[in-house]
């Protein structure tokens, strides 16, 4: 009775931001598991679907409440910070809309709505899953190392978060410098303005940093 007495635990949680997006990646991951069974695509939307709910188990902090979650209006324009990722990807000269230009042939336009409302909804679910990964290693850091200082505790946490964090990404490709060594660089580096916006802003802002990031690719 007590838990029923805390009325509707969504609606109280302070970033709605990334409320939305969960209820969205939760959503069109069901859809992607349920509608592909037995293929390699169900299986890692499932996959996603267990991180993305554990992983916001452990972060709670970041946004059910917290004193750094900024509201609605602050969070998006803390997006804007997507440009330095985004710009960065131009400067390693990686590969810019490949989703888009690989459907684009021989489709109709209601093929295509689709196949971007898929794409869309997959990016959501990875961006979600990955942001709310993030925000769990930022707790998890301390289980390992706890400074005095809070300022190097925080550099710790993000040093932590971010390395495992980049690691989480070869866990399906070898992890070969000489192939991925831009790569590398440029995932620590957007890593980096993602979790700055994710301690200062709050998680929704930046999970859909992570989004347009992931839109752009």
């Amino acid at each position: 009775m007590g838990f029923m007495d805390r009325g509707n635990i969504v609606e109280k949680a302070s970033d709605r931001v990334f409320m939305i997006l969960l209820v969205v990646a939760l959503l069109a991951g069901f859809g992607f598991s349920l509608g592909s069974v037995g293929y390699l695509l169900g299986f890692n939307a499932t996959t996603l679907v267990l991180i993305t709910i554990s992983f916001t188990v452990m972060s709670g902090n970041y946004w059910y409440k917290g004193a750094n979650i900024k509201p609605v209006n602050t969070q998006l324009q803390a997006t804007s910070l997507a440009i330095i990722p985004i710009a960065l990807r131009w400067a390693l000269q990686m590969p810019f809309f490949n989703e888009v230009v690989a459907s684009t042939s021989d489709v109709s336009v209601v093929q295509q709505l689709s196949y971007m409302g898929q794409v869309l909804g997959l990016w959501i679910l990875v961006a979600v899953s990955e942001e709310a990964f993030r925000a769990a290693m930022l707790n998890v850091a301390n289980l390992f190392l706890k400074f005095t200082n809070k300022e190097i505790q925080d550099r710790w946490k993000i040093l932590f978060a971010n390395s495992v964090w980049v690691g989480y990404h070869f866990l399906q490709r070898p992890l070969d410098l000489g192939i991925y060594g831009p790569y590398i660089v440029w995932l620590f580096c957007s890593g980096l303005v993602m979790t700055y916006v994710l301690m200062k802003v709050g998680l929704g802002s930046a999970t859909l940093i992570h989004l347009i990031i992931n839109l752009t690719a």
